[in-house]
């Protein structure tokens, strides 16, 4: 027991609470835990600490560390905050003790679940996000990891009195529910406080933001001028002016029905208020660029179906000068939108309704694990990374544990749980981009290889390593056995699902010329909770034998989680 509270001093010290300054997350402005004075009263289930360690398997009680910036909740009353909202976006980030429950209670009085539902099989009332409503899918993390929820909120309805609208809630990043309706039992457009309520083990909050959503428009466009240019929509400059003319409002319909050409718009932006402001353009054509006071805010590529792009500029009050450039695809219908935001103002458009027409229908093509694992080969785009990965494989399983390997590389890149593959960029219309994105909870792993040859267990870890890919077998659950050369010894690496966790073993045949190590994880912070359990940030866990022998090392700015492997290896993780 001493043992591990020495673990978790370790933890508290290399995680410190991370507390927003007034411009935090997606412009929300932050609820102060300097103390419980945000809130209408308190009571002695609720406190503000500095840091909490939580056991993913509760083997020990929660530790705490004095403080500020973390609200800590036990069973007892709820807590109400001294803010009064009514039309909202609302952000946090929480972490649960093993078996805890609680709720998120919006302005109208709907309470939105946050519980310990990492293990269960689909969704369910049980299962964080429930509303009125289950979840598209289980987002949760495990207990002891920092997760997020995110939600926009319309406390009335014109039309439906009585009524409200969640319009978006996201866990850790996954969209759950859309377009809600739920009954309102209290008078919230009028504003009413946020509630937390905790009824089960231990719930922490840190870094509250809010956004109070009103309906002013403190930035406009004025002295509009355009100029439509009839060169080809793929030509990289424009000089062949069609016609000219000024407007009151951005109108992809100056072009007077052309099939290709350029439109530029310039002009000025009169604000009112200083601040951040967000602009999100929505538009189809080869291209999209913003500039303001001659400062890229946008620059982007082809948008096929209405897709959508941000930029963000700090603007003062006055008059801000600007440039729009567009073009269009000849083959498809032009729409062309620009969409404003800042904290505290409901997003308004600065386009005309008819610029930005009804979209193409666009299909939401899965592929959907049944009874046995799926496997698809595709390209993968690593956020961060400029170019594709091109030889890679996803392997989905039916209980919903999925990941990526880069077969030239024998790299686990990624590796999510959830819903399995979104292929709609590989098999709708021409599948140009060939691209697999993750449809469930994802973390992101290693680019490099997972395995290499090592002078010593210090010698830093190859981008690359000297790696010779030998195909792969099926086993009978119908995984996928991967084969690799390394030197004169052959690797094979399997990755299963084990339930709750994802596991993965190295058998190694044949002798290496230098010692073989995996990489297991790399990390800004790798902290090892208890023997053979690893803490990842706060992405995910890593669990090993314990008699085996894991390093934790320094790599430039990141920590580096590496094992031994030799004969047969394994470790296994899960968020």
């Amino acid at each position: 027991m001493h043992h591990f509270f020495r673990k978790v001093s370790l933890l508290l010290l290399a995680c410190p609470a991370v507390v927003w300054g007034q411009s935090g997350k997606g412009n929300y402005s932050p609820l102060p835990l300097k103390d419980l004075t945000s809130f209408e009263k308190s009571s002695p289930n609720w406190t503000i600490q500095g840091n909490i360690a939580i056991h993913p398997a509760g083997l020990t009680k929660v530790k705490t560390q004095s403080g500020e910036g973390i609200l800590v909740g036990n069973p007892g009353a709820a807590i109400a905050t001294k803010l009064k909202a009514s039309d909202l976006r609302f952000y946090a980030e929480f972490n649960l003790s093993p078996g805890a429950e609680g709720f998120l209670i919006l302005p109208g009085g709907q309470k939105v679940r946050i519980s310990d539902s990492s293990k269960l099989k689909g969704e369910s009332t049980l299962t964080s996000g429930y509303v009125g409503q289950f979840p598209t899918q289980n987002a949760a993390k495990a207990p002891g990891l920092w997760q997020t929820i995110e939600l926009s909120y319309d406390a009335a309805i014109p039309a439906l009195p009585g009524s409200a609208r969640l319009n978006t809630l996201s866990l850790n990043g996954v969209t759950v529910l859309e377009t809600i309706y739920l009954p309102s039992s209290k008078p919230a457009a009028d504003g009413q406080p946020l509630s937390l309520e905790v009824t089960k083990g231990t719930i922490a909050f840190r870094n509250i933001g809010y956004q109070l959503l009103a309906s002013r428009k403190p930035l406009t466009l004025t002295g509009l001028n355009y100029k439509v240019y009839s060169d080809k929509w793929d030509s990289k400059t424009y000089s062949k002016l069609d016609h000219e003319g000024t407007g009151t409002t951005l109108t992809q319909e100056v072009t007077n029905g052309m099939r290709e050409f350029h439109l530029v718009y310039e002009g000025e932006m009169d604000v009112t208020e200083a601040g951040d402001y967000i602009f999100t353009t929505i538009y189809s054509g080869p291209m999209f660029d913003l500039d303001i006071d001659g400062k890229s805010i946008i620059a982007t590529g082809e948008a096929t179906s209405q897709e959508s792009h941000q930029g963000t500029a700090n603007l003062t009050q006055g008059k801000h000068k600007f440039k729009i450039h567009y073009s269009r695809f000849p083959w498809r219908q032009p729409a062309l939108g620009l969409r404003v935001e800042k904290a505290g103002i409901r997003p308004y458009d600065l386009h005309t309704l008819s610029s930005l027409p009804e979209p193409e229908p666009k299909p939401y093509i899965s592929v959907n694990p049944d009874m046995r694992p799926e496997m698809v080969r595709s390209f993968v785009l690593i956020d961060g990374e400029k170019s594709k990965r091109t030889h890679c494989i996803s392997v989905g399983s039916a209980d919903g544990w999925n990941y990526t390997i880069d077969l030239n590389r024998g790299a686990l890149i990624q590796a999510w749980k959830g819903q399995f593959a979104d292929v709609t960029e590989m098999w709708y219309e021409r599948g140009e981009p060939q691209l697999l994105f993750p449809a469930g909870l994802k973390v992101h792993v290693s680019g490099r290889s997972s395995l290499a040859a090592l002078e010593t267990n210090a010698t830093a870890w190859p981008d690359s390593s000297n790696i010779n890919f030998l195909g792969y077998n099926i086993n009978p659950q119908g995984y996928p056995v991967f084969r690799y050369a390394l030197g004169a010894a052959t690797v094979t690496d399997q990755l299963v699902s084990g339930g709750n966790t994802l596991s993965r073993t190295f058998e190694v045949q044949g002798k290496s010329d230098k010692p073989l190590f995996a990489l297991l994880a790399s990390g800004k912070q790798v902290v090892e909770i208890e023997k053979g359990l690893y803490q990842i940030d706060d992405k995910y866990y890593v669990q090993t034998d314990k008699k085996s022998k894991p390093l934790i090392r320094p790599a430039g700015e990141v920590q580096e989680l590496i094992l031994p492997v030799s004969a047969t290896t394994s470790y296994s993780m899960f968020w």
